[in-house]
């Protein structure tokens, strides 16, 4: 693959990840209270909807995460943003609380769905010397997003109505992410011609979730962002637990954010220097010392050192997790195998938050739940890539 398909694809995974933040919860739920305010819901009415919208997005990303396989990648693209603006204009308009569903939906679908998928995808299928520091790029555009999206809301917010910025929004995505990701994407092969001349045999989804190294990988990437979703999500009950303020708590934001995208650069050059299925043993090994600390160090060291060590989980995961699938399955069903994958995620990260709710409600120590958990993020990464090297097909996939 030519150097300059690689870098042009690195970069537009940058851009459309940091374009994706749009249908990403930290973005969405910048507006929860005049939301609220103006359709008459409360919180957990609010969050009903944007639970259901979120799992039927995860849903269908089952199904259409093919489309970065069947599309061109300017054509995806288009799809993705035009779901995205579609929905933020529905949000911009809302009178009424059923008009909320169809806006999460579009928006949850062509963001965080569709947009963050082709980005990993475009990045993992046109880099194959250097996969490993183009995914590292694209995937910078989240951390970017996370950081400089609240900002710019928060912002906004002061200046504008809220339905005012939601229609700005969805005017940024469609006249400028528009034109700035199909120009991007233009110039780079389809996909039927970016991993050889061999076409390989199509996969049944079917036959893909029964494949040992699939579900041995699964059982890897999926748990940082199922934790990560938990403890964030429940991270006032378990502050007050460990004796941690938000004056504590905020800070700590920072260090996961800085550790993060440190893991998210090394992560990069350690896939091309020693591949994937080798940085899989080591991702999520920062996850062990954070359970443990989580229940034994006291409070004023705590929140700083576990989100430093769940930032550097959380980088290293986002990379790799891109690059694996391209090295076990090719690069030619990189979307349909990675869009199974983000629906299981997605289904996955859902019920994260109340079964770490039915616990503290139960009463259960920390002790009970951290320390299992620690063992097998230990151990659940040597077996699988045990696993792996059984079932890996001695020949390269295409």
């Amino acid at each position: 693959m030519p150097a300059d398909f690689a870098r042009r694809a690195a970069w537009f995974g940058f851009f459309a990840a940091l374009t994706s933040g749009a249908g990403q919860t930290y973005f969405i739920g910048l507006f929860g209270e005049p939301l609220r305010t103006a359709l008459g819901l409360s919180e957990g009415q609010l969050g009903m909807v944007y639970g259901v919208a979120t799992l039927i997005s995860g849903s269908l990303m089952f199904w259409l995460g093919a489309v970065a396989d069947r599309l061109s990648l300017p054509r995806a693209a288009m799809l993705a943003l035009g779901c995205m603006g579609v929905g933020a204009g529905l949000l911009a308009t809302a009178t009424h609380p059923l008009m909320l569903l169809p806006a999460f939906l579009l928006l949850r679908l062509g963001g965080q769905g569709l947009c963050g998928h082709i980005a990993i995808v475009a990045a993992a299928r046109h880099a194959d010397a250097r996969r490993g520091r183009a995914l590292s790029i694209a995937a910078f555009g989240f951390i970017v997003g996370e950081a400089m999206w609240p900002l710019v809301i928060t912002a906004s917010l002061d200046l504008l109505p809220w339905r005012m910025v939601w229609a700005a929004t969805a005017g940024v995505v469609l006249l400028a992410g528009v034109p700035l990701l199909a120009g991007m994407a233009r110039p780079l092969p389809q996909p039927a011609h970016t991993a050889g001349d061999t076409q390989a045999p199509s996969l049944l989804r079917i036959e893909l979730l029964r494949m040992p190294r699939f579900r041995a990988a699964l059982a890897v990437v999926l748990l940082p962002p199922f934790i990560i979703t938990a403890l964030f999500f429940h991270q006032s009950s378990i502050g007050g637990i460990k004796g941690w303020s938000l004056a504590d708590i905020a800070p700590a934001f920072a260090v996961f954010a800085v550790t993060q995208a440190l893991a998210n650069w090394l992560t990069g050059r350690a896939i091309d220097r020693i591949g994937s299925v080798a940085v899989l043993r080591y991702q999520i090994l920062p996850l062990v010392p954070a359970l443990l600390a989580l229940v034994w160090l006291p409070p004023a060291a705590g929140p700083w050192l576990v989100f430093a060590l769940l930032g550097m989980m959380s980088g290293a995961n986002q990379v790799n997790a891109g690059a694996l699938w391209a090295e076990l399955f090719g690069t030619q069903q990189m979307g349909k195998v990675r869009g199974v994958a983000a629906a299981i995620m997605v289904l996955t990260t859902a019920i994260a938050p109340p079964l770490l709710g039915l616990a503290l409600d139960a009463g259960i120590p920390l002790l009970l739940w951290c320390v299992p958990l620690a063992i097998y993020s230990a151990l659940a990464p040597q077996l699988a890539c045990r696993v792996i090297a059984r079932h890996q097909s001695a020949t390269p996939p295409p």
